[in-house]
């Protein structure tokens, strides 16, 4: 896209990279090990495929997965992307993990050119999370909120859909800054991963175009152990192995060149928080905002 062409929005790709757990939720004995090697399977075709379109993600991964594979976790750093935390063990999530999974990232990624500390965070499965122990630790802004009714998971139709201060006081921006997933205006169908899976892709394409026509961004996540072959795993249901692997890389590709010809920008969730807070590239990093 050229510079003097209009801009609709900003688009906000993110990604929960976690040990695959889909087997110990149904009940099935399935390690850690290999729990994060169908991770880091995926993890690598969606750094191939942002590689080759030029654009900019953000990765939410956990401190599980940074210990056993500290080079993708570099990797995905050292390619311009942004790195926050999703907890220490995705499938046994504890109040301390807002503090751990933090100290863990940041010791894995010392050193690391180009990054600037954990700034975000997200809470395995979008379960309900501590505002005030994530300021207290420095965090910026939450994404554990996805608007909608998931059945079996959770019932958030009446939250707020557009970015908002959590602990806001009087009016005054503070606290932390919550960037929910998009859903569509209106009916709030939701427009994370399963969406891309069953929509028909021209569906939801023009989803996401009217979300960033109106809202002027548009935020989604993925997880990588989508992007593998789930044929070999029975326990996951047939509506979520479909247009998995292959079918989904292709998918990914085919909607970020989609919405780049419609005029979409690719960013972070920091550099969102930088626009809506006014600040620029200028953070600090305070376990409170002014």
């Amino acid at each position: 896209m050229r510079k003097e062409d209009k801009v609709l929005g900003k688009v906000l790709l993110s990604f929960d990279i976690e040990e695959f757990d889909f087997p110990r939720e149904k009940g099935e004995d399935f390690s850690l090990e290999e729990g994060v090697k169908v991770s880091g399977e995926g993890l690598l075709k969606i750094l191939d495929i942002l590689k080759k379109t030029g654009v900019k993600g953000t990765f939410f991964v956990t401190g599980n997965f940074a210990k056993e594979r500290p080079e993708l976790v570099k990797r995905i750093v050292r390619e311009g992307h942004e790195v926050g935390a999703h907890g220490v063990d995705h499938f046994e999530p504890k109040e301390t993990d807002v503090k751990e999974a933090k100290e863990i990232l940041e010791k894995v990624l010392k050193g690391e050119k180009g990054f600037k500390g954990v700034k975000g965070w997200r809470q395995p499965r979008m379960m309900k999370i501590n505002y005030k122990e994530l300021v207290r630790q420095g965090y910026f802004y939450d994404s554990s909120v996805n608007p909608a009714f998931i059945p079996g998971r959770y019932n958030n139709f009446k939250v707020k859909r557009e970015v908002y201060w959590a602990l806001e006081k009087e009016g005054k921006q503070g606290g932390i800054l919550e960037i929910p997933a998009s859903v569509a205006t209106g009916a709030r169908i939701p427009m994370f991963w399963l969406a891309l899976h069953l929509f028909p892709f021209k569906m939801y394409s023009a989803l996401a175009k009217n979300v960033l026509k109106k809202e002027k961004y548009f935020t989604t996540y993925f997880h990588p152990w989508e992007f593998t072959d789930l044929s070999r795993f029975p326990v996951v249901p047939g509506y979520i192995r479909h247009n998995s692997g292959e079918k989904l890389e292709k998918r990914l590709f085919e909607l970020i060149r989609e919405l780049e010809t419609a005029g979409a920008e690719f960013g972070t969730y920091t550099e969102l928080w930088e626009e809506f807070v006014g600040f620029g590239k200028n953070l600090r990093n305070k376990s409170s905002l002014d």
